[in-house]
């Protein structure tokens, strides 16, 4: 096993096309020294960063691997092994040395018996880049004729052991070359989907390689190679099969009876159990749609298809479209709608989603260590699950968790991109963040950050200007779609590109008082938003979480593996920066006297708990510690929430005179409508409209086009059969304000119900 500690003098770098070679000590130390001069010959001239990885100790000269570290302190690690060179055990040392102690993106792997031909290390990389495969297996060529199962020995790319196994019968071991050319990123997930499972075999690893190209789109290429790599006719590749079937592994069990890692599928199931039970409370406590904001998400999708003026532009330009274009499905059902949970379902669903990444992130950033990824994910998910405020609202319409999952898939896969440079991931994560512009300006603060992230990864990775360009192209093409598709909405629909910032209903002057004061003052801002956090969070979560981004700062400083995670610490200072410039209303009783919009805090509930996770993953573990560990730090967090802020604000809210009002107005009004048109702005009543169940189709309001004016000038001629006014000082609405002086409201209507709140009027028959 290769020592816990940095071997001095190996600084981790790495480049796109740089490669680790890892092969067994000679029983003789100078083949071993012409072999490696060889190599190290060969990779320079070739311009490619490598590291040698020598396992083992040449039989009789203890000392030939330190001669040849001390030669190459920058290019050579040796692993020292106790065991019978090329072993299962031997190879775990050398793959796992590789993959902790280099950033090399390819590693190469070379059997005990096999000699290794500098010149084809060139032709398996040229034929990988060039055949874009995960995997490029190089066989003697004479096999190939010899080979009746040549799939079965592509897939046997991780164990010399199962490569003997399946090589043909008669090979001569040592008569040529072998080698294994294998991307970083199927070790790494191969690894911790079973490898170390097994410490002493390497049985697991090969299942978890297999399962891993079973599941995914991975590609392997047979590159049969003559003795001497370049010499003769140059050597064509060949892809192979990837059917399990095909190589006599039966065909694969559903992943809910065989998921690729137990412990996320049992995370997964007590996330879902946590959510149902959560909203199943929360219903019966009334506190679905406590939030205003709950029912205003609910008539916008649902007066996409039922308002007097239905259509796309009943999505307006003040919060972004995606929340409410997914519950269009469901939104149709008056008991899902009237009940809330047409909008929850999808809370719900996302709740999962944030549960699952966030175990993902954390188990990512802590390595290969099977104790340690296991130990990490589940202290982040249950620290996220377990939050009261976050169970809150993932019951209600709200779209705090639609957004939190956005952000949680955007930074994994972000993360995946960074340590494997695939494709895949780098468009997955941009799908993600454009999700997370349409859901919320949250996301457009991410999109900007994660442009940075891509940026500087291939920088430093691939220090070339083209794949800095390329790599943005193709990130912000999609991350930045939905920015440029809602500012281009606002124009299209209302005549002004910021609409959606300073709009009629979208300026921040409707929400933030002048004399905040938080406004102008940076250190009342900080303090509003870290009182916010310990109220949503706790005290103990954020602090783990800030002396876990320390400890993960230090260690793994600005590698490009490590980089993503950082992405999610930056909406501290993003409404920090809002509150002091009076941006965004956020009020915490220690400021303000009251909470406001303490929701604003969750943001940050995903990045303190995979940087505690992290902080827990640092301990001294072994396996059977690790659900131990986990579960206590989730236990001693989650208990130190000082209650459930985001259900104290609205409840407090509703429990005050103004709001009794309204409940009382509302419910008369339910019990004497007979029909007919109403007159009634949205905006400020959104409990009077919800709450009325009066049909929406039957209730003209600002966003009902060109009936909302002409209704205003004339309601009578307009046939408006009801009208309902807020006639509370100061917040009077435009209804009140166009008609309390006008003759015709007595002349053609009759006031039905009044009180300091609101006045209704019925017309006159």
């Amino acid at each position: 096993m290769p020592s816990q500690e940095h071997p001095p003098g190996l600084n981790p770098v790495g480049k796109d096309d740089s490669v680790a070679v890892v092969f067994p000590a000679r029983p003789r130390p100078d083949d071993l020294e012409h072999e490696v001069e060889a190599l190290l010959a060969t990779l320079a001239e070739a311009g490619l960063e490598h590291r040698i990885v020598i396992v083992g100790e040449p039989c009789g000269a203890p000392g030939a691997l330190d001669v040849l570290a001390s030669r190459y302190p920058d290019r050579v690690l040796t692993v020292r092994h106790a065991g019978r060179p090329g072993s299962a055990e031997a190879e775990r040392a050398g793959v796992l040395a590789a993959l902790e102690w280099t950033d090399m993106r390819k590693l190469v792997l070379v059997g005990p018996g096999d000699r290794i031909d500098a010149a084809d290390l060139p032709v398996l990389l040229r034929v990988q880049r060039e055949e874009r495969a995960d995997a490029v297996v190089g066989t003697p060529e004479r096999d190939r004729s010899r080979s009746r199962r040549t799939t079965d020995l592509s897939w046997a790319v991780l164990s010399w052991a199962a490569w003997e196994r399946l090589l043909p019968r008669g090979r001569a071991r040592g008569s040529a070359c072998s080698y294994r050319l294998l991307d970083r990123w199927l070790l790494e997930e191969a690894w911790g989907r079973g490898g170390a499972a097994r410490p002493l075999s390497m049985g697991g690893l090969l299942e978890g390689a297999l399962d891993v190209a079973g599941r995914r789109d991975v590609r392997i290429v047979e590159l049969p190679l003559s003795h001497g790599g370049g010499h003769g006719r140059p050597p064509v590749p060949r892809a192979v099969s990837r059917s399990r079937a095909g190589l006599g592994l039966g065909t694969r069990r559903p992943v809910w009876r065989m998921p690729r890692d137990r412990v996320l599928a049992l995370v997964t199931v007590a996330g879902v159990v946590l959510s149902i039970l959560a909203c199943l409370y929360h219903v019966g406590l009334g506190s679905v749609l406590a939030y205003n904001d709950s029912g205003s998400h609910l008539l916008i999708a649902r007066r996409v298809i039922d308002s007097p003026t239905p259509g796309l532009a009943q999505l307006g330009a003040v919060w972004p479209p995606l929340p409410h274009l997914l519950a269009l499905p469901v939104i149709w059902h008056d008991a899902l709608f009237y009940s809330g949970l047409a909008g929850s379902l999808i809370s719900m669903v996302s709740y999962v989603v944030t549960v699952r990444y966030a175990y993902l992130i954390a188990a990512g950033m802590a390595g290969t260590d099977r104790a340690r990824r296991v130990a990490a994910g589940l202290a982040a998910a249950g620290l996220f699950a377990l939050n009261p405020n976050v169970l809150y609202l993932q019951s209600t319409p709200m779209t705090e968790l639609l957004l939190f999952a956005c952000i949680a898939a955007a930074v994994h896969h972000l993360a995946q991109w960074c340590r494997t440079g695939r494709y895949t991931q780098l468009s997955l994560a941009s799908a993600a963040t454009l999700l997370a512009t349409l859901t919320g300006y949250e996301g457009w603060v991410l999109a900007v950050t994660m442009t940075v992230v891509v940026a500087f990864v291939s920088l430093r990775r691939w220090r070339r200007l083209a794949r800095l360009e390329a790599h943005l192209i193709f990130f912000g093409f999609v991350a930045f779609a939905g920015i440029i598709g809602w500012v281009a909405w606002s124009w299209v629909i209302f005549g002004d590109w910021l609409y959606w910032h300073s709009g009629e209903y979208a300026k921040p002057a409707l929400w933030v008082s002048p004399d905040d004061p938080n406004i102008g003052a940076l250190g009342v801002a900080w303090g509003t938003y870290a009182y916010a956090m310990v109220h949503g969070l706790g005290l103990v979560t954020p602090l783990a979480g800030a002396a876990g981004a320390l400890a993960y700062g230090w260690r793994r400083r600005l590698q490009v593996e490590a980089v993503a995670p950082y992405t999610l610490l930056i909406f501290v200072p993003f409404f920090v920066l809002a509150l002091y410039l009076g941006q965004r209303p956020l009020h915490v009783p220690e400021v303000h006297g009251s909470f406001y919009n303490v929701r604003f805090a969750l943001v940050m509930a995903l990045g303190a708990a995979v940087f505690a996770g992290y902080l827990v993953s640092l301990a001294p573990l072994r396996a059977r510690w690790a659900w131990t560990a986990a579960t206590a730090a989730m236990v001693a967090t989650v208990v130190a929430v000082p209650g459930t802020a985001t259900l104290a604000e609205p409840m407090n809210r509703h429990a005050g005179r103004d709001e009794r009002a309204v409940a009382k107005a509302v419910a008369w009004w339910r019990q004497h409508y007979d029909g007919g048109l109403v007159l009634m702005e949205n905006h400020g009543n959104e409990i009077a409209v919800f709450d009325s169940r009066i049909p929406l189709d039957r209730i003209v309001y600002e966003g009902s086009f060109r009936l909302w004016g002409r209704a205003l000038r004339d309601p009578a001629g307009g046939g408006i059969g009801w009208i309902y006014a807020r006639t509370l000082p100061g917040r009077e609405d435009k209804i009140w304000r166009a008609l309390h002086d006008r003759p015709e409201l007595t002349h053609d209507f009759t006031l039905v119900y009044r009180d300091a709140v609101q006045h209704i009027y019925r017309r006159r028959v």
